[in-house]
């Protein structure tokens, strides 16, 4: 009974253990059922790397990491390098003879025309960007622990779902096995039933009772079947990969 048990559980799992049941993919059936101490971490692991949250606040935290970059080099905008360059005549223009005063010539269109440029270093800096620039880094960093803060509670949910659901995994798996042993027993007995009954050594109320009997069970079976494959595919969405995939390295 165990052992088709197993095969209907080899045979459920997933589509590759449905088509292969080599010693590699039963052993790796086994240590999952039977070392939660090894498979939950593998299952932590995929499901935090699975998960679109963890993957917004990862993207949230980089924008965070950029911010607070951007609030320590904002001192940097006071700063500014000025240069010009103007032509034309000037009101003020120093002769040869005249090189130490220069002569203010009323009407500028007696002068020539010359070139004269400029270069500058100017600092601009406002009182709140000047003294509110460390609060500014303080708060930028708060976001970031935020988001760390956030991130670490998802992944305590990520990982207490995980454990909720290897549980009820667990749990159908046993299910299934109890009502396999009794879909068996059912069906033995039925056949027991009708050779009884052929030889007339029963009457056909027996024989209808076992029948009903193995109606039950096969139902019951279905149920529990139903149960373990729905476990498998809500597990298997939490971790984004097929179990055997998981438990084999894939």
């Amino acid at each position: 009974m165990k052992y088709l048990l197993f095969s209907v559980l080899v045979a459920f799992t997933s589509p590759v253990w449905g088509q292969t049941t080599s010693g590699r993919n039963e052993s790796a059936l086994q240590t999952f059922f039977s070392s939660p101490e090894t498979v939950l971490p593998r299952l932590y692991e995929a499901a935090i790397a699975h998960s679109g949250e963890i993957e917004r606040l990862d993207a949230t935290r980089d924008v965070a990491n950029v911010d607070v970059k951007l609030a320590k080099k904002r001192s940097l905008n006071m700063l500014a390098v000025t240069t010009s360059y103007n032509y034309g005549t000037l009101p003020y223009f120093a002769t040869a003879e005249t090189s130490s005063t220069p002569t203010y010539q009323v009407n500028p269109f007696n002068l020539g025309a010359r070139a004269q440029y400029s270069t500058g270093f100017n600092v601009v800096a406002p009182f709140d960007v000047l003294f509110g620039r460390r609060a500014t880094i303080q708060r930028q960093e708060l976001v970031l622990n935020q988001v760390a803060g956030q991130r670490k509670a998802k992944e305590s949910e990520i990982r207490q779902t995980v454990i909720l659901q290897y549980q009820q995994l667990t749990l159908a798996k046993a299910m299934l096995q109890h009502y396999q042993d009794a879909l068996q027993s059912a069906s033995i007995s039925r056949k027991i039933a009708d050779k009884r009954f052929k030889e007339g050594e029963i009457q056909v109320d027996e024989q209808m009772a076992a029948m009903d009997f193995y109606g039950k069970a096969l139902l019951a079976h279905e149920e529990a079947l139903n149960k373990y494959q729905t476990s498998q595919l809500l597990l298997e969405d939490l971790i984004g990969m097929p179990i055997n995939n998981l438990m084999l390295g894939k």
